[in-house]
């Protein structure tokens, strides 16, 4: 599954670059990344669906699901009791089962200092057991956050990217325990 994982996200990023919007040229991408995908699928004996948005791609495994595109939403059971800032641009989602415990993924954009999000995080998750809290001015490169916490039920990583030219990125990762 890991080198069907990796050739999805190979393809996709092949897709993604294919410019403009749902062109004729586009259309023709999309069919052969989707052809391509189940036909490794397959080669591992794994089934794949591949749904196209209008600025989204949704590959489903028995495994789990993942989204990537300019609109992505919350993974589906995504825990509520985990915050997630109203401001975030989501970009990825991914939900997956490993060993009967649910993982979900989240990748998205924000418009506003990684300091200011990262003590967003810190606040809402004052009631969790904060294990780890990082971050570091890397000068040129932009600054970096992290946080992990955990609570009876899960368990989450927050990592936070802040450079001057570009949006502040935020990955944040969740765990069934």
């Amino acid at each position: 599954m890991k080198k069907v994982i990796a050739l999805i996200f190979i393809l996709l990023m092949l897709l993604f670059s294919v410019s403009g919007c749902r062109s004729v040229s586009q259309k023709v991408a999309e069919k052969v990344v989707e052809k391509a995908v189940e036909k490794a699928a397959e080669s591992e004996g794994e089934d794949v669906e591949v749904d196209y948005g209008e600025d989204e791609v949704t590959i489903k495994t028995d495994e789990g699901e993942v989204t990537i595109g300019k609109e992505a939403e919350l993974p589906d059971g995504f825990p509520g009791e985990v915050p997630v800032n109203s401001d975030l641009q989501i970009t990825t989602s991914f939900k997956g089962t490993n060993d009967g415990k649910t993982s979900f993924s989240v990748s998205g954009t924000y418009n506003g200092s990684g300091e200011d999000l990262f003590n967003w995080y810190k606040d809402k998750l004052s009631g969790w057991n904060v294990e780890n809290e990082f971050s570091a001015d890397m000068g040129d490169e932009g600054k970096s956050f992290s946080l992990s916490a955990s609570s009876d039920k899960y368990e989450i990583g927050v990592l936070i990217m802040e450079s001057e030219d570009e949006a502040t990125a935020l990955v944040l990762s969740v765990t069934e325990k």
